[in-house]
This record gives C-alpha cells, sequence and structure tokens, in this order.
C-alpha cells in the first residue's frame, strides 16, 4: 500500500495519472473537462427522467439552460448485474410521466425495487442522447453499474466514465474500469481514507486517469453529514482534484465545497421534486440548479488569488477616514523626531505621510523646522 505525503495544495498537486500540475492551475478537470477556474457542474439525471426517451431530452435541453457542463446517466446490464439465481424484481411504485403528474401517494427512500427495469433506456436511446448532448455542447457521462455497461461505454469512445459510491470499495470493478484507460471520476460515498487510497493505487497501477468526488450516499444527505472538512484532507492526501457529489437540495454544501477547492460538482436535478421516483426527493429543480451554478461561480471570483494589497475598492473609504501624521510640538531644524514628538489626525488635506511610516519617522532627523500640528511631509524628514 503506499505511503502517502501530505503535500501543500497551495503550492502543487499531483494529478492522479502522475502528472505534476499546479493546483491553481487544475488537473484532471483541467485536462479532461473544462479550462478556468470555474467548477465543471454536472446535472445528474440519472433516473429522474422515469424511463422516458422524450423527458431524458426534455432534461438535457434544461441542464443546458441552467448552465450545466455535463449530464450523467446510469447503465445497467441486468444480465451481468444480477446473480443467476436472483429474478429482476416487479417494478413498485408510480412513475411521474412529466412535471405536471404526481401520484395519489408516495414512497420512502429505499423502498423502490432495485433495479426497477421501467428506469432503464435502451442502448439506442443512450447513443441518440449521448449525441443530442454533444451537438448543444454537453458532455454525456455514465455511471456503469457492471462490465457489459463499461464495454458499452467505452466502445462508443466515452470521453470519461464515472465510477458510483457503491462500487468504489468494489476493487475487482475498479480493476476493470481502470483497465480500459478511460479518465474515471470516482464518488467516495460510504468509504474511508484506507479504502480510498486501494482504490487509488488501482488506478496507479493502471496509469489510468482518475479523480474523486467527496460524497455522503444519503438521499437526501443531512447538514451535520456533508463533512466538507474531508475535501481539504484528500486534495493532501492524494494530491489530485477533488470534486464533490451532493445529495440535498441545499446550497450549503456545495457552496462550501467550492470554498474548500472542489472544482467538480454533481448535482440530481429534476423537473419536479413532487414527481414520483426514487430519487427525486433528493435533486434540485432546474431553476435552483441555475442559481447554484451562478453562486459557486461567484464563490470562485470571490476567492480571489490569495494575494493580500490595497485593492482599488478600497480607495474611496481609506480616503474618507485615514490620518496623516501631525506634530504634536516644535521641532528645530536638525533635531532628532521621537515618537513623543508625534500623533495622527484625520484630515482632508491633500499630502501627507500615513501612519504606516511611523517607524521611519522616528529617530529621522528633521531637515528644517517644524511647527506644531503640522502635517508632516516626506521631505520634512528625509
Amino acid at each position: 500500500m503506499r505511503q502517502f505525503t501530505i503535500a501543500n495544495p497551495l503550492l502543487y498537486g499531483v494529478c492522479c495519472d502522475g502528472e505534476k500540475v499546479g493546483v491553481m492551475m487544475g488537473g484532471f478537470k483541467e485536462k479532461y473537462l473544462k479550462k478556468g477556474s470555474e467548477p465543471y457542474f454536472i446535472a445528474e439525471i440519472g433516473i429522474n427522467h422515469s424511463g422516458l426517451f422524450d423527458l431524458a431530452k426534455r432534461m438535457i435541453d434544461d441542464s443546458k439552460k441552467a448552465g450545466a457542463d455535463g449530464v450523467k446517466f446510469q447503465k445497467r446490464d441486468f444480465s451481468a448485474l444480477l446473480h443467476p439465481d436472483v429474478e429482476v424484481p416487479n417494478p413498485n411504485g408510480y412513475l411521474s410521466k412529466d412535471e405536471n403528474d404526481f401520484p395519489d401517494e408516495t414512497k420512502a427512500f429505499g423502498t423502490w425495487a432495485y433495479p426497477d427495469k421501467r428506469l432503464e433506456l435502451s442502448d439506442e436511446e443512450i447513443l441518440d442522447l449521448w449525441k443530442y448532448a454533444e451537438t448543444i455542447g454537453l458532455d454525456f457521462i455514465v455511471s456503469p453499474w457492471e462490465n457489459n455497461s463499461v464495454d458499452f461505454l467505452v466502445k462508443n469512445g466515452a470521453k470519461c466514465l464515472k465510477l458510483a459510491s457503491i462500487d468504489t470499495t468494489n476493487y475487482m470493478f475498479c480493476e476493470y474500469i481502470a483497465s480500459k484507460g478511460v479518465p474515471t471520476i470516482v464518488s467516495t460515498g460510504m468509504t474511508n481514507y484506507h479504502q480510498q487510497s486501494i482504490v487509488w493505487d488501482i488506478f496507479q497501477k493502471a496509469k489510468c486517469s482518475m479523480m474523486f468526488l467527496h460524497c455522503t450516499s444519503a438521499y437526501p444527505s443531512p447538514l451535520e453529514d456533508k463533512n466538507l472538512r474531508c475535501i481539504f484532507l484528500m486534495k493532501e492526501m492524494f494530491g489530485c482534484d477533488i470534486g464533490f457529489s451532493g445529495h440535498a437540495i441545499d446550497m450549503e454544501g456545495t457552496l462550501g465545497a467550492v470554498a474548500l477547492g472542489a472544482n467538480v460538482i454533481e448535482k440530481h436535478v429534476t423537473l419536479s421534486r413532487n414527481m414520483s421516483g426514487p430519487d427525486h426527493a433528493a435533486a434540485l429543480e432546474f431553476a435552483e440548479f441555475a442559481d447554484l451554478v451562478t453562486k459557486a461561480r461567484n464563490m470562485v471570483v470571490a476567492l480571489g488569488t490569495g494575494r493580500k494589497s490595497f485593492l482599488d475598492s478600497e480607495k474611496t473609504l481609506h480616503g474618507v477616514l485615514c490620518r496623516k501624521i501631525v506634530l504634536k510640538k516644535n521641532i528645530n531644524k536638525g533635531s532628532k523626531i521621537s515618537k513623543d514628538d508625534l500623533t495622527t489626525f484625520v484630515t482632508n488635506k491633500e499630502g501627507g505621510v500615513l501612519p504606516e511610516a511611523y517607524y521611519e519617522v522616528v529617530g529621522a532627523i528633521a531637515q528644517k523646522d517644524l511647527v506644531k500640528n503640522q502635517i508632516l511631509e516626506i521631505v520634512d524628514y528625509k
């Protein structure tokens, strides 16, 4: 098992394919997803399309309008996913056909039959949606749930793959995905650092680029379980991009994650949380998603560069409130200026020495006779 050396993420990073990169310049996200400082947003349509092609296509359009960079779906081949002795369960619960179609009763998360064959799109539908998403400028990302789906995505030229949290400790599956060499985004719900390090090693050994998404696998996830400090620690531990996969309708998780350096954000989306289906309750409606994208991008602007200096925007207040060094008494030319000779006052007169020059004034020699209440100028002591 690799022994990790904690690095300072403000100084440098190492992309998980071993390539050194400046953290502020980006790693996985910059190389495979999107250039620039803005976070990359994945609209997780998932299974909220109710298995309806037209609804899925509508949601791709709405994702684009809301500011997403990519959309994400899921793909399962039941014959490869389920044990031979297990029959595909009979679906239960009503699936809404659109945002105005509501059931008479609600079902709690975790009570839906899994897998639900009604929610699976055909290979042809996946390819048609894939092509459509790309024509309108969106990346098309899929979470494969077994090897056959991995092969399908690789065969058709997937830009990147997404590994769901439940499979992050399925090391055989991780090895299979890594062996394909397709850049992979790995969610980390239900895992610990040791398990993550094993996955990191798997992808390193296969020379397959990857990044982690910090994640809490609860739908919706409670605020107290978001544990966002993991993002900074994971960045130090692995030296690669760390993103955030959120499963709640609040904005605190995402905005906090962005503030801590998460540069890839995945959020479930829905036409309406009132729709019936397994994942709608933990999803953002598209207007909310659009608002979150705007706020997250503003957060990156607000984070700035990390350099501390006197800004142009601060000049107005400084001009109103700043003080100037003033003489408390008369001082003869050639005399040494002491701290007892000085005070500061607010004044609207132009020129004068600012208080920050205090230490260079004390001990300096008066270059001419100075009088009480005189605003000190540089020429008076230099």
